[in-house]
């Protein structure tokens, strides 16, 4: 496969990181998760030195963590929908739908344009998995949306709330509220104590995190009923191994200010 232009600026970038993450988890003996699909449109993609920052062992293990447990959701809601439709906002490069989607009605990725066109340069459209080119912000999306009872509905958010701001994030749950009542909404949020030193890296990069939260009851009204919350940091822990000299973190993860550093949230969508 020729080499794609990946000339990306601001937040469309950072989806280099991510499947790096994947493409690295796939390769390793002791994988999470197999990922072929990157792996395949990783020969065609540059790196961007740019990132270099921001990447560490323990950064890959906390993208592969968070992705597997996204795949482990989307799974579970498979296997009691098979014929669900799913959508995936800011999916980047996401390869989700070629791990654990097959089985869906209607499987919808969604990005910005300069995302989705160097994403149409590895992937394959079908009538089962769309490529739609649009900011999740802007909400005639949903029109794309097919038709389905609303708790075969699953709809994505991984790694991508923390650049909108809190006016964004709420105007979003409340469109997401009044077209898709009662649908299943998979979500990260991103706790305070995260801007540091990856948050200012992120800000030069034209990256910066918006919406930062104290813990998941930020979201209390919001318009969502929260199924399951599961911490990233306390999950990487279930990987002493992978952590090396830091496998002494463990004990901190249970304070609140790590515990809450990358929180997963599923959550149902309430009707306004």
């Amino acid at each position: 496969m020729a080499q794609v232009l990946t000339q990306l600026t601001g937040v469309p970038r950072t989806m280099l990181m991510t499947t790096r993450a994947r493409v690295e988890e796939h390769q390793r003996a002791d994988a999470l998760f197999r990922d072929p699909k990157a792996f395949e449109w990783w020969q065609s993609i540059a790196w961007d030195s740019k990132l270099d920052r921001l990447w560490s062992p323990i950064s890959q293990l906390s993208w592969a963590v968070r992705a597997h447990i996204f795949d482990q959701m989307v799974q579970r809601h498979l296997a009691t929908h098979p014929d669900a439709v799913v959508v995936e906002l800011g999916a980047g490069l996401s390869t989700r739908y070629y791990r654990v989607g097959q089985r869906c009605q209607c499987w919808i990725d969604l990005d910005l344009p300069a995302v989705m066109n160097l994403r149409r340069q590895l992937d394959q459209e079908t009538a089962q998995h769309r490529l739609i080119s649009q900011s999740a912000l802007d909400f005639s999306w949903m029109d794309a949306v097919p038709n389905c009872p609303p708790e075969k509905l699953l709809i994505l958010a991984e790694g991508l709330l923390m650049y909108f701001t809190l006016e964004q994030v709420q105007q979003l749950i409340q469109q997401l509220r009044q077209r898709f009542p009662h649908a299943t909404f998979l979500f990260e949020i991103i706790g305070g104590a995260s801007k540091g030193r990856a948050a200012k890296v992120l800000a030069e990069l034209g990256a910066p995190m918006q919406w930062l939260v104290k813990d998941e009851h930020d979201v209390d009204g919001m318009g969502l009923t929260i199924a399951q919350v599961r911490s990233l940091l306390q999950e990487n822990c279930r990987y002493p191994d992978r952590l090396g000299a830091l496998r002494w973190f463990t004990w901190m993860t249970k304070l609140p200010a790590f515990r809450n550093a990358s929180l997963l949230l599923e959550a149902k969508l309430l009707p306004l």
